[in-house]
Parts: structure tokens; sequence; C-alpha cells
């Protein structure tokens, strides 16, 4: 007997919600990267930090905040605020990885398996450095203004 497997074509399609929270979601981390920058102790690698920033929004505000639209404007703040948490943290780890990488070119660690924890120490200490009360407020605010956003165009081009 053969099996009838359903799949889930919302996951692949995209929508216009799922347009919208990403978008939304990159502006946040363009803005959240620019912000965190005076706080970054100094010496701290930065290259590239908008970039990656925004990348993540990108595909956070696609995969987590416009995957399930329509089911009411609580459950869209409680997607924009996971797809906030998730991007600070991809951006910490981010910056923790560019520090290790740093300190892997001075030779400082005794092999590799020290070096990849150490990504998990710089990117919680560099982590506890940048969350200030405006970095927050602006990730979080942009994360659920961004989940209204997609909510709202869900409904509007359904």
């Amino acid at each position: 007997m053969q099996r009838v497997v359903v799949r889930n074509t919302q996951m692949r399609l995209p929508t216009t919600a799922k347009l919208f929270g990403s978008l939304g979601l990159a502006a946040t981390g363009f803005f959240n990267a620019e912000l965190m920058l005076p706080y970054l102790p100094p010496g701290t690698q930065v290259h590239g930090l908008a970039i990656v920033s925004t990348s993540f929004g990108l595909l956070l505000g696609w995969r987590v905040i416009g995957m399930n639209p329509g089911k009411g404007l609580g459950r869209a703040l409680e997607r924009g605020l996971r797809a906030a948490f998730y991007l600070i943290f991809a951006s910490t780890m981010f910056l923790g990885l560019m520090q290790m990488l740093q300190q892997a070119m001075r030779a400082r660690y005794d092999g590799p398996l020290a070096a990849v924890t150490d990504i998990l120490t710089q990117g919680v200490m560099l982590g506890i450095d940048v969350l200030q009360l405006d970095v927050i407020a602006v990730l979080f605010c942009g994360g659920m203004l961004s989940a209204i956003l997609a909510e709202w165009a869900w409904k509007r081009w359904q």
C-alpha cells in the first residue's frame, strides 16, 4: 500500500507576508548593527557586521515572521519578538566568530576545539557589552513592527 504525503506548500511559496517580514527585519538588522558599533570594545573586528546582520534579518524575517500569517496580532507579535531574539543571537555569534578568527590568526589557541568553543564565549562577552537599552528597544520594536507589517500584508493581499 502506498502512503500519501501531503506537503506544506505554504513554506515554499513566496507571499507578501514573507516579503514584508523579511524587508522589515532586514532594516531592523541594519539599524541594530549600526547602533551596536559604539558599544563594542576597541579593537573588535566589525567588518561586514551591517551586511551580515541585514542578511540574517532577511532570512529570519522570511522564515520566522512570514511563516504562519493570519493567526492574529498576538501571534504575529510573538513571531516578531522571536525573530528579534534570533537576530541578536546570530549577530553576536557572528561577532564572536570574527573575534575568534582574529585570535586564531595570532595563534592563541591550542587546537581547533578550543577555537570553536571560544566562539560562544566571545559572542556572549560581546553580547553583554552590546545589549544596551537603545539597542534592545530598536531590536524588539523593529521585530514587532515587521510582524505587524507582515500581518497587514497578508490580510491586504490574501
